[in-house]
């Protein structure tokens, strides 16, 4: 594991310990009049994908931005989404190979949580639909050899290969507890399977924006993440 991904996963988990520390305590503020009707906001949900600035800052290898956002349509039903755009490079013993692309999911989320009076916590499992448009550029590659007295052949290239893309199913589960009014600090798990792939000839995808690291014969995918959002509410 490397040292920033190492250091994503502690802030992931100070992150999920902070939330859970909001949520003990918002549980214990309840309106004292027991027969006042809980109201339930209904409304738009917008905000930031924290976990790929956070590792843009921390990683050299790789820069994005993510935007999610989720409208409630019944009691317990949202209609959720999520964009963004990503940057990778990767590093193999013999190859360097950077992918940029863009990103689009779209679906809906369950949530599980009964709330007590006063709060609009949610503890959900969703269900998305993802699609990935991106290109492969191939930096650096050695040739193999098996003459030991003189150095790698080492080749500088910068061929690029366009128009790929990618979809895939996705399923999440995530919290997203209220920090002050309207304020959400969100924290999620993903697992993925890709359905259709556009590979490019003679050549492979390393890796996919939003889906990740991509390995021969192999279409399983797995993420993580956190957010911050703000709801522009109406009350029903």
């Amino acid at each position: 594991m490397t040292r920033s991904r190492t250091l994503l996963y502690f802030i992931s988990i100070f992150l999920f310990l902070t939330a859970s520390v909001y949520s003990q305590n918002s549980e214990k503020v309840i309106d004292n009049d027991t027969l006042k009707k809980n109201k339930k906001y209904y409304g738009l949900r917008v905000g930031l994908n924290l976990s790929k600035p956070i590792l843009s800052i921390i990683d050299p290898n790789f820069k994005g931005f993510g935007i999610v956002g989720d409208f409630r349509i019944k009691k317990n039903y949202y209609l959720a989404a999520a964009l963004g755009n990503e940057t990778r490079t990767i590093e193999l013993p013999n190859i360097e190979n950077t992918t940029k692309g863009s990103y689009i999911k779209a679906g809906f989320n369950y949530n599980a949580y009964e709330n007590w009076y006063g709060m609009n916590n949610l503890l959900y499992a969703g269900v998305y639909a993802g699609f990935s448009s991106f290109t492969q550029e191939l930096d650096r590659y050695t040739i193999y050899t098996t003459t030991t007295p003189f150095e790698d052949d080492i080749r500088i290239a910068s061929q690029e290969f366009k128009n790929l893309n990618a979809t895939w199913l996705e399923l999440k589960i995530g919290i997203e507890v209220e920090l002050f009014n309207n304020l959400y600090l969100g924290l999620n798990a993903q697992l993925k399977r890709s359905i259709i792939v556009k590979e490019p000839e003679e050549y492979a995808n390393l890796y996919i924006p939003d889906f990740g690291k991509v390995t021969e014969d192999n279409t399983i995918g797995v993420g993580y993440g956190y957010t911050l959002t703000y709801l522009f509410p109406f009350v029903k």
